[in-house]
């Protein structure tokens, strides 16, 4: 629970209003037992922020600043992850316990191809927003379709993202038209920037990739895509090549523009070394991997080679959520028995990875770190609840305990997006309903 110094519960805020009555260039200053400040341990002090940014640490409250005090709480950086497909949450649960082949080819593509609309994927968008937020995630790198549509909705709830132009197929020249002009549409904005986005190995072309990785470098933006997630992948891409996916990306320029590689499952060391030398940045999605039985990826040998490991959920349809929280707790458990180490991905390096190294990876040097200059993008976790009792390492508690339901705050530039458990600039049941309407339409066909 948090409480203005007064005792007056929360801030001013309704529980659903528009993100632009909320912003305010006032100096506040947020109080918390434990907080994560430019990756070390603080306690017992308060965080500074003026409007957007984070101003610094204080053992006490400035004269000209709003106070807000979170009793029995910790402040850590918000989450970003680093591989969606949000508008695919209306998929949630629509073909489980089935091999990624045939849950693509005989079931999302085809359920796509029926469905898919602008309004699908603002409807779907908004309640992935929804538990975006619910689950202290501020930003997400996404890859779908209908992409304008999927980045109103993000900026309209106040979250930030690097909305992808999914490419697959033969009409990447379009994409890249559709990427051009979605760049010129959000040049400048705070929020929101662009990615090119070639599926995979299996579905775009060696050319498309070249095109993508040379769009990537001169508009100085990110290059999204799938690589090495299964054997099959590799062993198909090995046949028609005489590469393997990570040799083939790297003749065609991927390694050499701003790319993020999602899933990274079957590489073997040499592949490992190299991408480390290169100091690639690669999405961890383990339990999307785990649930389609893809495998179990090389991360902390990664991280050792000198890669850039950040942490993603993957879609709805294959996770089946997007809760970044369970998302880290599992990798840090799978590393440390894949690697036979306890001390593998321990607490602090598994949240660096879902801050600071998902930052750098997205190309935003302004968020992931909570130190002076930077957005005010920060949750507030509870530690009231019993299963977070007692509490000797609030940092790994974050880690091993806690669950989406300890979040009780999430604010982005500033702005609280969730406050005392409540979103300000979503309508929870509105949103919820429209779920269920589609849920209807689905299975009526």
């Amino acid at each position: 629970m948090n409480e203005n110094i007064d005792g007056s519960t929360g801030l001013p805020c309704p529980s659903f209003c528009s993100r632009d009555s909320l912003s305010s260039a006032t100096k506040r200053a947020y109080y918390a037992d434990f907080i994560w400040y430019d990756s070390a341990r603080h306690t017992d002090c308060w965080l500074i922020t003026e409007g957007r940014d984070i101003i610094g640490l204080s053992k006490e409250v400035p004269a000209d600043a709003e106070a807000v005090k979170f009793s029995n709480s910790a402040i850590f950086p918000s989450l970003i992850n680093t591989h969606t497909h949000l508008p695919m949450s209306f998929f949630r649960g629509f073909a489980d316990d089935r091999a990624l082949e045939d849950w693509l080819k005989n079931y999302i593509w085809p359920s796509e191809r029926k469905w898919l609309s602008a309004e699908f994927v603002r409807d779907a968008t908004l309640l992935s927003a929804a538990e975006m937020i619910k689950c202290g995630t501020s930003c997400a790198n996404d890859m779908y379709f209908y992409s304008d549509e999927t980045a109103n909705v993000l900026d309209s709830a106040g979250l930030k993202g690097v909305i992808g132009i999914a490419a697959i197929g033969n009409d990447v020249d379009g994409r890249l038209k559709d990427a051009a002009a979605l760049i010129e549409k959000y040049s400048g904005h705070p929020r929101i920037s662009v990615s090119i986005c070639p599926h995979a190995v299996y579905t775009v072309s060696s050319e498309g990739y070249r095109k993508s990785a040379e769009f990537a470098r001169r508009h100085n933006i990110v290059l999204h895509t799938h690589l090495s997630e299964t054997a099959q992948e590799v062993a198909d891409c090995y046949a028609a090549n005489n590469m393997r996916p990570v040799a083939l990306l790297d003749s065609l320029g991927v390694f050499d523009c701003h790319s993020i590689f999602a899933h990274c499952v079957h590489i073997n060391d040499e592949e490992i070394a190299y991408m480390g030398r290169k100091k690639a940045s690669v999405s961890h999605c383990l339990q999307s991997n785990l649930k389609l039985a893809s495998g179990l990826a090389p991360m902390q040998k990664l991280l050792k080679a000198g890669a850039n490991v950040s942490i993603g959920t993957d879609s709805a349809a294959s996770n089946n959520d997007q809760n970044m929280l369970s998302e880290l707790s599992m990798a840090s458990l799978m590393q440390k028995a894949l690697n036979c180490d306890p001390m593998a991905f321990d607490a602090a390096q598994t949240i660096d990875c879902a801050t600071r190294a998902a930052a750098q990876a997205l190309l935003m040097p302004t968020t992931g770190v909570l130190k002076p200059g930077n957005r005010a993008d920060f949750m507030v976790v509870s530690y009231d609840a019993e299963s977070m009792q007692p509490v000797y390492d609030h940092l790994s508690h974050l880690v091993y305990c806690a669950s989406k339901n300890d979040i009780t705050d999430l604010y982005v530039d500033g702005i609280p997006l969730m406050a005392n458990g409540g979103l300000t600039t979503i309508d929870e049941a509105e949103v919820t309903a429209v779920a269920r309407k589609w849920q209807k339409r689905i299975i009526d066909g």
